[in-house]
């Protein structure tokens, strides 16, 4: 059951007793393994659609000149690319690795000193600065089926295309499963921003928790609100009442309960006996869970996310002046990174203090700039904007990868990062006009993965730039239930990977669905 004060004071009046019959009952879909695997997830979601291939490069040497108008400077920006100015991330040659477009002076940036290009900031380069081809690795021509932002948005959380949720998403599938593996982590899935995550009818901790702020952690996990309690809810520490379980014995010991839990649980347990078989073991399931929501807030939850720290890096030297996350993106955008600071250090924060599973995010460009308005702005616009979030997202990776964690592990290899659109854009025409097509490219990041690999890619049509009306995904190895098949890779394939580089497996969706081979480690 969530464990909040008001959940919990519903389930003492008896109104979560079907949720906790289906916790009790519910048949595991899945198994958490992967023990040595990441722990938590993090998503990041880009709504309106990105366009992708501005920023990771699909293409070989001769698709970039069929597929890309020429290289011109607009907005102060830099605008396309020669495949001359494409680079592996890590600096190789080779095929099948991380490409982009690099468009900056990489020689000062090496030495340390700001690009010298006046007023903008080298888009991307927070990439090749942490070495994120080390962490990292894309999924190209997802097929989203489907080309309406509600669709793509369904398409992208729970790997079916519909205007609302046919399956749980992928934030609350995590949550479900790796709630029997980490049943001390109080708040398993949190939505921050972007779509809603939905669990339909997975056990009651897979729902999220919509947490946007220190405050709300200090409503849900704190005993410090709760004005109307004054007397009831202080713990003293000196107190001799100690929790125990509805059959009397020793629930443990390091946290004391405060009068209203000692006065609730006294009185469930003197029901013991009285009741019919499945009612007793109602009010035992109520009775152990409010022992195990004392306790929870006997450590002081709120306290610890509070204390942990969250962005720490600060502004990097190749950034304008401003936050972590201030992006100068020509004439056309300024931002100061308040789209992204405050979601991003919350989620640092949760992540690092280890009371979640599954987090949620979202990434709009600069100014809070949308992706869809590329249908009045066009391509020169979404080609800054792409390369700028692409920027950010390096950041708050890099933010992760210089995070150390206990056994010599950072956070970035305790965590699964995936980052999602609901669907991508056609390829610029001769008015440098823009619009929806269905194929999208993915990014998985963190532990668990086979870094430095690109999969997939886009079929160019054999037309001219000019009519280049969007691209059909190439097909990649699935693991489709027991046999290898080659297809195009799905959303749902996405929603599946994810699934398996965290332990977690036999999850079926709607419509068929894989693991895409070459992402996690070892296939």
């Amino acid at each position: 059951m969530k464990l909040g004060r008001r959940k919990l004071l519903h389930a003492s009046l008896g109104l979560s007793q079907v949720a906790l019959l289906s916790r009790l009952g519910a048949p595991s879909i899945a198994s958490a393994q992967g023990m040595g695997g990441p722990t938590r997830l993090l998503t990041i979601f880009l709504p309106g659609g990105w366009m992708s291939p501005f920023a990771l490069v699909p293409w070989s040497a001769s698709e970039v000149a069929t597929v890309l108008p020429a290289p011109l400077v607009s907005l102060g920006e830099p605008i396309y690319f020669s495949d001359a100015q494409v680079r592996n991330l890590d600096g190789s040659a080779d095929p099948g690795r991380i490409r982009v477009p690099a468009l900056w002076d990489e020689a000062e940036l090496m030495a340390g000193r700001p690009d010298r290009r006046n007023g903008t900031s080298p888009h991307g380069w927070s990439w090749r600065h942490h070495r994120l081809h080390e962490n990292a690795m894309v999924v190209h021509g997802v097929d989203q089926g489907t080309v309406a932002h509600v669709g793509g948005q369904m398409s992208a959380l729970c790997g079916v295309a519909s205007s609302e949720l046919k399956a749980p998403t992928l934030n609350a599938l995590v949550a479900h499963h790796l709630f029997d593996r980490f049943p001390d982590r109080p708040i398993p899935s949190v939505w921050i921003g972007g779509p809603t995550p939905g669990s339909l009818d997975l056990r009651s901790e897979a729902t999220p928790a919509h947490i946007t702020s220190q405050a709300d952690v200090d409503f849900l996990l704190s005993d410090r609100p709760a004005a109307p309690w004054a007397g009831l809810r202080a713990r003293d520490v000196n107190s001799t009442v100690n929790a125990v379980k509805f059959d009397g014995t020793s629930a443990g010991t390091g946290f004391t309960l405060n009068p209203l839990e000692a006065h609730t649980l006294k009185r469930m347990r003197e029901l013991r006996g009285s009741l019919n078989p499945s009612s007793e073991a109602v009010v035992q399931q109520l009775h152990d869970s409010l022992v195990g929501v004392s306790k929870l807030l006997a450590r002081d939850v709120a306290a610890t996310v509070q204390n942990t720290p969250g962005l720490q890096l600060g502004a990097p030297f190749w950034a304008p002046g401003g936050g972590p996350f201030a992006l100068n993106l020509g004439a056309a955008f300024q931002d100061s990174g308040n789209n992204w600071a405050a979601q991003f250090n919350l989620a640092l924060k949760l992540l690092k203090s280890d009371v979640v599973s599954s987090v949620a995010v979202s990434a709009l460009g600069a100014g809070n700039w949308s992706f869809d308005n590329g249908h009045s702005e066009g391509h020169l616009r979404s080609f800054i904007q792409a390369r700028g979030i692409f920027e950010i997202l390096g950041r708050l990776l890099g933010e992760m990868k210089s995070t150390p964690r206990p056994g010599g592990k950072t956070l970035l290899d305790e965590t699964l990062v995936v980052v999602l659109s609901d669907f991508s854009r056609t390829l610029p025409k001769a008015s440098f006009s823009s619009d929806h097509w269905a194929s999208n490219t993915v990014i998985f990041a963190g532990g668990g993965i086979t870094p430095n690999r690109a999969l997939g890619g886009y079929l160019v049509p054999n037309r001219p730039a000019a009519d280049v009306s969007g691209h059909d995904g190439a097909s990649v190895g699935i693991r489709d239930e027991l046999q290898t098949v080659t297809r195009v890779p799905r959303s749902a394939d996405v929603i599946t990977t994810a699934l398996a580089i965290l332990g977690i497996t036999g999850h079926r969706i709607p419509g068929g669905n894989g693991e895409i081979l070459g992402v996690r480690a070892g296939t």
